[in-house]
């Protein structure tokens, strides 16, 4: 494989490019929405879907995340004759987790070199992520902080206020604790403290090794941020998923914010979330 097109000029697509192999290139972006097309992407071009077939690639990679968008592309370009072999961003994401095989490298580092604390999550919603953590740290307290009841009103109002994102109160509610707890490994290691955040970390004496902030909005990782990191034992890691996410912009600028203010680096992560690392130092 030599010469890909990426269809789709968002988050997906971005991410995609990073991830490619060094010796392969991408001849142009793809996208459905005119008012892209004879633009550029980092120097490439952003073509319509009829060039795809002339431009004769050896493979095309669909980048959107949802599967019923990414099977109407692959149909479109079945209808073009596109020979070129598919490859679709929820396939790649089934097979590869860079965030979650970022954590088990972090958990390595973390008990070969004997970083003390515990282990938190912000924004649990379903629990997949937190019940990596659980497995990982079967021996450490593993704190969860969520409403269990979607996005709160405030945290969205000032979404709204910033004109960082689309979100409603309520989006990601499709959760419950008893839920996440049924999917823990250790089950008996977890602290559920639901409600709105940094309230339900009040009274809480703790200090962290590894911390997950998904919490996709500006104000709760803010707030996140804040509460966590003076807290972190030194060498600990705070893991901001929507870093480098364009639907959720105020994640990166809670954590541009942060960093201007105590003096913190974050680096970024090529999966396709975007996803951002702060060491403590």
């Amino acid at each position: 494989m030599k010469n890909v097109i990426i269809w789709g000029v968002g988050q997906g697509g971005r991410m995609v490019a990073n991830l490619l192999h060094g010796d392969i290139t991408v001849k142009a972006y793809c996208d459905s929405d005119e008012s892209k097309w004879g633009g550029s992407l980092g120097g490439v071009p952003i073509v319509p879907p009829e060039a795809i077939a002339d431009m004769a690639p050896d493979a095309v990679f669909i980048s959107m995340l949802n599967a019923d968008a990414c099977a109407s592309v692959r149909e479109r370009l079945a209808v073009m004759n596109v020979g070129a072999r598919i490859v679709t961003a929820p396939e790649l994401r089934r097979t590869f987790d860079l965030r979650l095989a970022t954590l088990r490298m972090i958990a390595d580092e973390v008990l070969e070199r004997g970083i003390g604390g515990a282990v938190a999550e912000l924004g649990v919603y379903q629990g997949a992520f937190a019940a990596e953590m659980n497995r990982l740290f079967p021996e450490r307290s593993l704190y969860l902080f969520d409403t269990f009841s979607g996005f709160d009103d405030r945290d969205v109002a000032v979404e709204g206020e910033r004109r960082f994102s689309r979100a409603e109160a309520g989006n990601f509610a499709d959760t419950s604790v008893e839920a996440v707890r049924a999917r823990l490994p250790h089950p008996e290691r977890a602290v559920f403290r639901v409600g709105y955040f940094p309230e339900t970390a009040d009274g809480l004496e703790e200090t962290f090794a590894v911390v997950s902030l998904d919490a996709d909005l500006f104000k709760p990782l803010l707030d996140g941020l804040r509460y966590f990191h003076p807290r972190m034992t030194r060498g600990g890691y705070i893991i901001v998923h929507d870093y480098n996410n364009g639907r959720f912009a105020g994640a990166k600028h809670a954590v541009r914010q942060f960093c201007e203010e105590c003096g913190a680096f974050v680096v970024p992560l090529p999966d396709l979330h975007g996803t951002g690392i702060i060491v403590k130092a």
